[in-house]
């Protein structure tokens, strides 16, 4: 089960995470690029902008700590998520 956490805009919705980059493109609306995986039962979704996408392209495409440290991974309501995905021009399935 997908844990839920309080959102001050949405209220309480289930939790998805995304990189830094697209959390704080959220608010100012800009196009950051949107990669995300398909969900998984009992797993929360999780996003990272085009930046993100080419560090992994440039290194094996692992998920490393060096990975991490760039993405910089935030909490989001499932809400805040889907208003970060509808906010892009394009959006990839990994």
């Amino acid at each position: 089960m997908i844990e839920k956490i309080l959102c001050e805009t949405h209220g309480s919705k289930d939790m998805s995470f995304s990189c830094i980059h697209i959390a704080i493109a959220i608010d100012s609306k800009e196009k950051t690029g949107f990669f995300y995986s398909e969900a998984e039962e009992d797993l929360p979704q999780i996003a990272w902008c085009a930046e993100c996408e080419q560090y992994l392209l440039d290194n094996g495409e692992e998920w490393t700590d060096a990975f991490q440290a760039l993405a910089d991974f935030k909490m989001l309501c499932s809400d805040c998520f889907e208003e970060a995905k509808n906010n892009e021009l394009e959006i990839h399935i990994r």
